[in-house]
């Protein structure tokens, strides 16, 4: 055997040796169910916030076992009813590095209740004085944008405005929230209707409503996922 030829088997046995490595990496999605144990988060007569996203949270679970997707792994910041700081939810994001984490909520207003619909938020830029850090934080920001928009597309595809009759809108951050400015990570928070509106609290208290909108994320990780791998 030659040297030329020993260089090449070399050279492939190497290769394959980390091919499976890329092969296999998944899309990681963090799913984030707000609020938790002590904190209830908005309340809206006996509905409390934090068991409105755990229960979706579940419904989400229930549909990746049901319907397994193998390039993409979902990871939950809580499956139960306990307290989770944001410092803690933060940690947990980055340990995990995810390629994208979405944060489950439902919005509420003490004054205006008339507003209603489905939100979505995604990180603000800013300018930051370190370039490199700049740099990545833009590239986030582009990318949490991207995701947003793809979520905009298929919520419109599904239905969900003429079915359940609700508006949607997207907004850029508007307000400091820990999760988007502590993290390095794509980011979406998810304001899936007001408990304070009286038409979005009658689509809360159908059970066909959470399914839907389960089915919905479901359908909208699985798309993103498909564009990213």
């Amino acid at each position: 055997m030659s040297f030329s030829t020993a260089k090449k088997i070399l050279f492939i046995f190497v290769f394959l040796s980390f091919f499976p490595v890329f092969a296999d990496k998944k899309f990681k999605v963090v799913i984030d169910p707000g609020h938790g144990g002590t904190n209830t988060g908005a309340m809206s007569g006996d509905i409390a916030e934090k068991e409105l996203t755990l229960a979706l949270a579940a419904k989400i679970r229930a549909f990746f076992k049901k319907h397994p997707a193998p390039g993409i792994e979902i990871v939950f910041t809580r499956m139960e009813d306990v307290s989770m700081t944001i410092k803690e939810r933060v940690e947990f994001i980055e340990r995990q590095q995810p390629d994208l984490f979405i944060s489950l909520h439902f919005n509420s207003q003490k004054v205006l209740t008339t507003n209603r619909g489905f939100e979505i938020y995604y990180p603000s830029d800013f300018v930051s004085k370190d370039t490199a850090s700049t740099a990545l934080f833009y590239d986030k920001v582009n990318r949490s944008f991207n995701y947003g928009s793809i979520f905009r597309d298929l919520y419109f595809k599904a239905n969900l405005h003429t079915t359940w009759r609700l508006p949607f809108n997207m907004f850029s951050q508007k307000y400091n929230f820990g999760l988007f400015d502590d993290t390095t990570v794509p980011g979406l928070l998810l304001e899936v209707a007001y408990i304070s509106s009286p038409e979005d609290r009658a689509c809360i208290e159908n059970p066909l409503f959470t399914a839907d909108v389960a089915w919905f994320i479901y359908d909208t990780i699985i798309k993103i996922a498909g564009k990213n791998q």
